[in-house]
């Protein structure tokens, strides 16, 4: 009789997590129009539209003349913003504190309403203490992440101030989205803690034991570089749709001018479209994450189980 012998547990491991996010992308579509994506939606427009401008109403005041409300759109020169700082009382207050104020409010409910579209999706509480604790542990394990990006921007900025022009280019474009794209993993890395403190149900910091701590910092750091390609794609995807976008809509502002109400008006709804699309696009990859992470968890759990029935087959196969 030939004997069978039972396959390791890390090739059992292999064999039932490789469905990467890449796997998981159509299942993540729905959800973005619930009660918590509208929130979502609704913040982000709050943050984008309305804080630039309650900051344009705050020039004009500063200024005493039309300024951005009534020409905004158009391309300033360097001497208009000098005369702006200068002699219009900007650098005293240069946001205003409505910007502020607004600004912050609703950052503070997209930051909310990100985590309740993220729990929502593999049906979690949202509760507070997975969310301030996974925060503090991406800045432990996600040290590594700034350390490369700041290492990479400081090479690209010293290559830039050779004095070749295309190589400030290169610093001005690319370094922005490779700064945006490490600011991005950074956040990724805090969506798969914090829903992963949530899934094990315990609301103290140590989780029951430094072990089981342990374990979960380990798993939420694998979560991510496990697929390195495929989550790199998506950030960087993200990070070039999202300021591709907002750049599109000045360049149109630009090209089109201020001067009236309508191009006004044009110039801030097509921002409110782009900042929902953003939103909607956000919501989309925090269900991503959270999906990825459950079908991760089950496979954990499933692999012991496998390896039980594994083991019982090949005893009964050498009897």
């Amino acid at each position: 009789m030939e004997t069978t012998v039972p396959p390791s547990s890390s090739h059992v491991e292999d064999q039932r997590m490789t469905k990467g996010p890449w796997r998981i992308l159509r299942n993540a579509v729905p959800g973005g129009f619930s009660k918590a994506g509208l929130q979502l939606i609704l913040a982000w427009i709050a943050f984008d539209a309305l804080s630039g401008a309650a900051w344009a109403l705050h020039l004009k005041e500063l200024a005493k003349w039309s300024a951005l409300p009534n020409y905004w759109g158009e391309l300033l020169t360097a001497r208009d913003v000098w005369e702006l700082w200068a002699n219009g009382g900007l650098s005293q207050d240069p946001i205003g504190h409505w910007a502020k104020i607004i600004g912050f409010l609703s950052l503070v409910w997209m930051l909310w309403a990100s985590w309740r579209v993220q729990t929502r999706a593999v049906n979690l509480p949202a509760r507070l203490a997975p969310w301030l604790c996974g925060l503090v542990e991406t800045l432990l394990i996600g040290i590594p992440i700034l350390i490369l990006g700041y290492g990479v921007s400081w090479v690209m900025e010293g290559v830039a101030s050779m004095g070749i022009h295309g190589l400030g280019w290169l610093n001005l474009v690319g370094g922005t989205l490779f700064k945006l794209a490490c600011v991005s993993t950074v956040m990724l890395q805090w969506w798969l803690c914090r829903i992963d403190r949530a899934g094990l149900g315990q609301e103290n910091w140590y989780l029951g034991s430094p072990e089981i701590l342990l374990r979960h910092l380990y798993q939420s750091f694998r979560r991510l570089w496990a697929y390195p390609v495929q989550w790199g794609t998506f950030i960087l995807g993200g990070v070039v749709v999202r300021v591709g976008l907002h750049f599109l809509v000045f360049l149109f502002a630009w090209k089109l001018g201020g001067g009236s109400s309508f191009r006004v008006w044009s110039f801030l709804i097509l921002q409110i479209v782009v900042a929902a699309f953003n939103a909607w696009l956000l919501g989309w990859f925090l269900r991503l994450s959270a999906l990825y992470w459950h079908h991760d968890a089950k496979a954990r759990n499933e692999i012991p189980v496998l390896e039980n029935e594994l083991e019982g087959e090949t005893e009964q196969g050498l009897a």
